[in-house]
Order: C-alpha cells, then structure tokens, then sequence
C-alpha cells in the first residue's frame, strides 16, 4: 500500500515507470486462441508496445507519453501549467489508444498490457480533473465515476450499438432499409410481435392483480398467518426458471397428475398461450407483490381515520383513499411485470408450443436458421418495446408524487380492510399459495420417481445421475456465481454512492445506463455479446470471463436501487464530518458508510449470487462445452425428454438458493441487531 504522505506528482512518477516497465515485457495484442499467459511461457514479445512500432505506430507512441507524465510530475513548473499538460497528455494517451484499437485487425485482441495501459491513462486524467476541479471530490471518486462509465459504455452501449449496425449494414454498405426488408421476408413477424403484445398485457394484468391482493393481505388484512403468505409468494423469485414451466407439464401436461391422473384427460393446453400466461404470471406476481407492499406499507393511515370519523363506510373510505394512492404503485407494478414478460425466455421455450414470442424467436433465428440479421432485426423490435416500456414506467410514473406521510407517520395501528374484501383476498390467495406449494411439490416428487405420469416408482437414480455428470456444470456455476456476486454488489453500491451523493457532468445519463441492462431482455444482451466480443480486438468469447462479465451488468440494477435506498436513510452530515476532519472519500466510504448500510450490501449480494445460478436467456449464447452452466444442463435435459433429471437439477439448485437466502437473513439480522445494540 502506497503511503499517504506520498504527494500525487510522486505517485504520477512512480506509477508511469512501473507501467512503462510492465509494458515492455506485456503483449498489447495477441492472436485470438493466445493469451497473455502463454505469450509469456513461449517468450513471445511480438505483441508487445515496445516490439510494435510499425505495425501499430499509434500505441507505440504511448511509451514514450508514459515517460513525458513521469518527468512532468518531478519538474518545478507551475501548477496551473502543470495540470494542463497532464490533462493534454492523458486525452491525448487515451485518443492513441482509441485509433488504435479502431486499425486493429480483427484477427488479433487486446491484452492484459493494453487494459493496463488505458487504465493508466485514464487514472492520470482521474486524478487531473480531481485536481483541477473539474470534478468535485478526490482522485477515487473521479476515478470511479470515469473507470464505471467506461465500463458501462463497453459492456452496456456498445453491445447494443453492433445490434443496431447489424441490422442496417450489408457487405459493409448503410441500408437503413434492409431492417424493413428482414422483417418483412419473415412471415411470422407480425404475428409474433401480437403474441408478444398480448402475451405480456395479460401477464402485467394478473400479475398486477395477484401482487395487489398478496399485498393487501400480508399489509392489512385480519389473517393470523399472513406473515407466513409472504413467503410463499416470494418463492418463484429464488428458483430456476425452468422450474415452475415443468410443474404446470407435471400438473397439467398431457400425462399430468390433475389432467391425466384425475380427471382422466389427455391435453395439451398448457402448450401455447394459456400456459405461458400461467407460468409468467406464477413468476412475475411476487415481483408485484415487492412493489405493492411497499406502497401499502408507507400509507398514513391518518387519512383513513379521518374518513371514518366522518361517517364514511369502510368501503368507501377504501375505494376514494387507499385506491387512488394505490395507482403509481400499480402502475409501476404492471410496467415492471410487461418488461419481464417480454424479456422471459425460460417459459416460452418451454411452453411455447406454436405460440411463438420474440424472445424465442430471436433464440431460433441463431440457433435454428443461423441468420444473425434476423435475429438483429427482430432483437431491435423487442428492444424497443422493452425500452419504451421501461422509460415510461422510468419517467412517467417516477416523477408523480402521491406523498401522504410530510413527516413522522403517524399510523400506529394496523386499519383491517372491509371484512368482505379481507375475505375474498385472504380465500384467494390461500388458494394461489396452495396452487404455487402443489406446482413446487410435484418438481420436487418429480425428482424422485422414475416417469412422471408413467411409472411412480420411488428412485434416487436421477440423482446418482447428477453426481456422476452434472456436479461439473453445478460447481461452474457456483464457482461464476460467487466470483460475480461480489463485483456485481460493489459496482452497484458504487453507481448508488455516486449518483446520491455527488454532482458530475452527466450524472443523469450516468445513472439512466447503469439502470439500462434492467429493461434489456437476456436474449438481447446475449447476441449482442456474441456479436461484440466474438472477435477482435475485445474477444471474450468462449471464456469464463464473458459469463462473469453478463452477470454482473445484468444484475447491478437491483444492487443499485437496493444501495440507494439505504444511503437515503444516511444522513449526509456523517460523511460531510469525516472529510471535513481530513478523510479521504474512500476511507470516508470504507468506515462510514459501509457500516451503516451492511444489509443492503448483503441483499445485493445474495440477489446476484441467486439471479446468476438462475440464468439462461442471456447466458445461452455464451456457454461452451468448458463453461457449461447448470441452467443450461437443464433445458438440454428438458428438450432431450429427460425431464426426471432436470427436476433432480432443479432441486438442488432450489435448495442452493434457500441456504443462501438464509445466509442473508442470518446476517442482515445479527447487523441489524448489532446495529441497535450500538445505537442503545
């Protein structure tokens, strides 16, 4: 660790040189199946800054800048002068390597020197515009917010940029026409994209509904056990998405338990648009249900005390006061509940049958037709209702204010419901969770007979199966999950601190595309890797880096939302403090405010750890025979018709997930109680 009493000119000194010396010995490119690693043990130089002068005169001329930084942090000119060539040396550092990076040829990558290398002169023009400034906080903050939007264009814009290229550029030529042209020498587009309209307008519908009454049963209702409600309705969130598709086959199916066991039928409805709506709505409805409850919660009921002491019936009171507060959350319920519709994959491949979605559709165009302008095309169509959606939701309902509370609530008691609503609501949940224990039951049985709906034999050779050949694809996810799941929490925790608590060029922008990857469907973000990062000069095709890299920005949103709801409730005066007394802002964050915001770190924690080991739109288009995931083990099992061993897969991947819930509730406890004991 480099002291404090080092000045920066020093460090700017100290750091050039030891990256100059790096650079001589670390390749700039390689072939695409070479890397860094292996360069070094064969004693191969070629790649290397100091080796390239000709083939690339851009990057090499990046040393000799490296140099000029070192001997300008160690001349007495003025300061003033001083920050300004620093600032012209690290533009002009990052533009090389820009232009550089644009020649090379798609053949070769870059490697470990040339992240270095950018990251030195981004680090330089950090700690200038810190200086200078430009940015209001210390070289870490200014650090951050540069490192983060870097990453957030490469991982996060660009993806999407190649998207939209695709699908307008032919043999090199623009033909913004050519968009038009896919779409319509596709037959099906416009049935698909009704599908897919109606499909999600029911979900957002029923799921809104299911979440509605959950979160008035468990807010406000007379039910003894509405507490033990809560659980159950969140239980879709944590498991697979496989999982609950394969129950509605096991229940209803043809060979179903209830359709074919009891009732005597042979049916395939459940094949098609009912048991998708099925199946989504069993999935989405507790994500409603997160939202709602909330809004419930934060409801003064000083207003509906007033009713009644105006003789206004309960009904009343409830349809004129609960109703209209209730609409911006319901609105954000349905919104959010069309945006997973549409971006689910899980469901519809499995349940699909001829009722063909966009997010299917863009799977088959890659995999079953080869034909990556199509699935471009129809991957903007999706995009674009995605996006629509999310900026509404974003902008419209967000920025409408139904405050009810101006300053300490006042609500000390709990004000019951209607007893005939509280009736309906409390027999029809009960009914949904009895619908949703049945559903997960029969996955769990499923994995311990030998044919469902043919022979319920009790067996354990499925999961002789699992221990023999999928514990190498269960450890691999395991193994991604746990190292994403950290780098996810800290860069959403990072995002939330910057964005609440400082001011910067772009900020709005900033945080708009850290909170894009929520409205961006896995499929989408998986072609667009593959079309990105499949080739030079930033290929991570193939590798485990590219998994790790997906789960991290498809997760971060819900890290973010989660770190800003806590630093809300900190007040600003605490970190104000420590920098006042001469903290610097990362010790200011490390001591101050971690401490105070440990659950929230542990919810984002676990959240990715769990939305990683549950993946598969995204992740289908990455995974190789080396980095097979459990997920995608399941679905092969699935279509392959060994549907005992994807239940067996599924049950231990759900028991996974409960111990990590544990986990985290075990934690956010004892900090929690850890936390008031200090407070006392």
């Amino acid at each position: 660790m480099i002291s404090s009493a080092i000045k920066k000119e020093q460090f700017i000194w100290i750091g050039s040189i030891v990256v100059f010396m790096l650079l001589v010995v670390l390749p700039f490119y390689a072939p695409l199946n070479q890397g860094t690693a292996e360069l070094l043990t064969e004693g191969d130089f070629s790649g290397t800054l100091w080796n390239v002068r000709y083939e690339a005169p851009a990057a090499a001329l990046l040393l000799p800048l490296l140099l000029i930084s070192a001997i300008l942090a160690m001349s007495p000119i003025r300061k003033k002068l001083k920050l300004r060539l620093f600032l012209a040396i690290s533009l002009l550092g990052i533009t090389l390597f820009l232009v550089q990076v644009v020649l090379l040829t798609p053949e070769l990558k870059l490697t470990s020197g040339a992240f270095i290398l950018f990251f030195t002169f981004l680090t330089l023009l950090a700690l200038t515009l810190s200086r200078m400034g430009i940015i209001r906080g210390d070289s870490f903050i200014s650090g951050s917010i540069l490192s983060i939007s870097v990453l957030l264009v490469i991982f996060i814009l660009f993806p999407l940029l190649v998207i939209l290229v695709r699908s307008v550029v032919v043999e090199g030529s623009l033909k913004p026409g050519n968009f038009i042209r896919t779409l319509t020498a596709y037959p099906s587009t416009m049935r698909i994209l009704k599908n897919s309209i109606l499909m999600a307008g029911t979900v957002g519908v029923l799921s809104t509904i299911i979440g509605l009454a959950f979160a008035l049963v468990v807010e406000r209702s007379r039910f003894r056990l509405r507490q033990f409600m809560r659980a159950f309705s969140l239980l879709p969130i944590i498991t697979p998405p496989f999982v609950i598709g394969l129950a509605i086959i096991f229940m209803f199916g043809r060979a179903g338990w209830f359709t074919s066991g009891i009732l005597g039928l042979r049916v395939n409805f459940v094949f098609g648009y009912f048991g998708i709506v099925l199946a989504q709505t069993l999935s989405f409805a507790p994500m409603a249900f997160l939202i709602l409850s909330g809004v419930i919660r934060s409801l003064d009921s000083a207003l509906e005390e007033a009713s009644y002491t105006l003789g206004s019936s309960r009904w009343h009171s409830f349809k004129t006061i609960i109703w209209p507060l209730l609409r911006p959350g319901l609105a954000n319920a349905f919104l959010l509940s069309v945006i997973e519709s549409l971006a689910d994959f899980g469901n519809p491949i499995l349940l699909g049958g001829d009722f063909d979605v966009l997010a299917t559709s863009i799977y088959l165009a890659i995999v079953g037709r080869y034909d990556e302008m199509l699935a471009a095309c129809l991957g903007l169509v999706l995009l674009s209702i995605t996006l629509t959606t999310f900026i509404i939701q974003r902008y419209w309902v967000g920025n409408r204010s139904y405050v009810t509370v101006t300053g300490k609530p006042s609500r000390n008691r709990l004000l019951p419901l209607p007893k005939g609503l509280d009736y309906t609501l409390v027999g029809g949940t009960i009914l949904w969770v009895v619908l949703t224990v049945t559903l997960y039951g029969s996955v769990i049985t499923g994995s311990f007979v030998k044919l469902w709906g043919i022979n319920y034999e009790f067996t354990l050779q499925h999961y002789k199966y699992f221990l023999e050949v999928g514990l190498e694809s269960y450890f691999t996810t395991l193994k991604l999950a746990a190292i994403s799941a950290p780098i996810t929490a800290t860069m959403g925790l990072m995002v939330a601190y910057l964005v609440s608590r400082y001011t910067f060029f772009g900020k709005k922008t900033f945080e708009f595309t850290s909170m894009l990857s929520f409205a961006i469907p896995g499929t989408i973000v998986g072609i667009g890797y593959v079309m990105t990062f499949n080739t030079g000069p930033l290929f991570f095709a193939g590798t485990a880096m590219i998994l790790i890299i997906c789960f991290v920005f498809r997760n971060m949103p819900v890290g973010i939302r989660s770190g800003m709801a806590a630093l809300q409730q900190i007040d600003v005066s605490l970190e104000e403090a420590s920098i006042t007394l001469g903290a610097s802002n990362f010790y200011t964050l490390r001591k101050v405010v971690l401490p105070l915001i440990k659950p929230a770190i542990f919810s984002g924690l676990v959240f990715a750890f769990v939305r990683s080991m549950t993946a598969i739109s995204a992740v289908i288009f990455l995974v190789t025979a080396k980095t097979k995931l459990a997920t995608t083990v399941i679905l092969g099992r699935i279509e392959g018709g060994k549907l005992g061993i994807a239940t067996a897969y599924c049950t231990v991947l759900i028991v996974t997930m409960m111990i990590a819930i544990g986990i985290m509730y075990f934690f956010t406890n004892r900090t929690s109680k850890q936390n008031n004991a200090v407070a006392v």
